[in-house]
């Protein structure tokens, strides 16, 4: 999506042209801290989307919330500017947007793996190094875990798909009888 990647470029940005020194992992962590806060709440971001609530009371809620929070100054302004324009509903997918160009300015990748478990970190690493190799730059990988893979895994990097699972290996016998 457009916005999506528009306001995680901004965020980038801004936080690297500010002399201050904002740190932006800090701040992504902030975000993803409230983030996670308003999909785990009865009333999350439809609250910040009601016509029932003034623009004024969402920035009160808002501000109050940033301040129970202990954020930033930075982090409260990007909030701010999301509930304004009604695009809260977009946090989570912009905070994955900065992940991806930060490993991006740093020449690497990032990937989904999707297995059937969690896996552990060390799995993770080892995964991932042998990827880089593949790949020459550094594969960072996002674990999803998915019940229905029976075993094996799955890693998507840059829209190729390699499919470790069982039901693609049985799939790729049973078309060869």
């Amino acid at each position: 999506m457009k916005a999506v990647r528009l306001y995680a470029q901004v965020l980038v940005d801004v936080a690297h042209a500010d002399k201050s020194g904002i740190d932006l992992v800090a701040v992504i962590s902030e975000l993803s801290s409230f983030s996670l806060a308003l999909q785990e709440s009865a009333i999350g971001v439809k609250a910040f989307e009601s016509p029932m609530l003034s623009d004024e009371e969402k920035q009160k809620a808002l501000s109050a919330l940033c301040e129970k929070a202990a954020m930033g100054p930075y982090s409260k302004r990007f909030l701010s500017m999301l509930a304004r324009r009604n695009r809260l509903d977009l946090l989570p997918s912009i905070i994955s947007e900065v992940e991806r160009l930060q490993v991006e300015n740093k020449g690497g990748v990032i990937g989904d793996l999707v297995s059937a478990i969690p896996l552990d970190s060390s799995a993770l690493a080892g995964i991932s190094e042998a990827l880089t190799k593949k790949f020459q730059k550094p594969v960072h990988l996002n674990p999803v875990v998915d019940p229905t893979v029976i075993a094996g895994m799955r890693v998507t990097i840059n829209g190729v798909t390699y499919d470790g699972t069982v039901r693609s290996k049985l799939a790729k016998f049973a078309s060869m009888s």
